[in-house]
């Protein structure tokens, strides 16, 4: 199974990251929540949470899947990350798990260009609709290869449980 990788920047959306630590941690996964800034990252409700490394003290090539929580402003600074968006694009092309929901199937993969000969579903709002393109599925969740998008918070644990899924585990509850 390996390890994941759970981006955290300021601004995310709390149950969109927390959800998939939690129950990828149930179902026995190693999880490590990785900050692309401080250590201590603030969500969008003002909760903060300790990260357990900062990006630039990790090898990205020793995790088997990503995790791409939303939020506004969350999803636009794990964009500015070059460290994660140069793992991502080698994530995608080495066939290993790259998951993303609400803003950073958009804000991050499209903006990016990493969703060449994927389908991705996102946040419904109609500009990072319009930032998919031909590429986007009127969907919760998307599975697409190697990819796992889903459209907000309100998917967390239906997008948990397809990551679980896709890996051939199942969560403790």
């Amino acid at each position: 199974m390996g390890k994941i990788a759970v981006f955290l920047a300021n601004g995310f959306e709390q149950l969109e990251a927390l959800t998939p630590v939690d129950v990828l941690k149930r179902a026995g996964a190693t999880v490590h929540t990785i900050s692309v800034g401080e250590q201590m990252i603030t969500s969008t409700h003002n909760v903060k949470v300790i990260a357990d490394y900062c990006i630039n003290d990790v090898n990205l090539g020793e995790y088997d899947g990503f995790i791409l929580p939303g939020g506004m402003p969350g999803a636009k600074n794990l964009s500015l990350n070059e460290k994660l968006i140069d793992g991502v694009k080698t994530a995608l092309q080495s066939n290993k798990l790259v998951c993303a929901i609400c803003a950073s199937p958009a804000v991050v993969l499209a903006k990016h260009n990493l969703l060449d000969g994927y389908f991705a579903t996102c946040y419904p709002a109609p500009d990072f609709i319009k930032m998919l393109g031909d590429k986007y599925k009127k969907v919760s969740v998307c599975v697409s290869k190697n990819l796992i998008t889903a459209n907000g918070p309100m998917s967390a644990m239906e997008f948990s449980l397809k990551i679980c899924e896709y890996l051939g585990i199942n969560p403790n509850f």
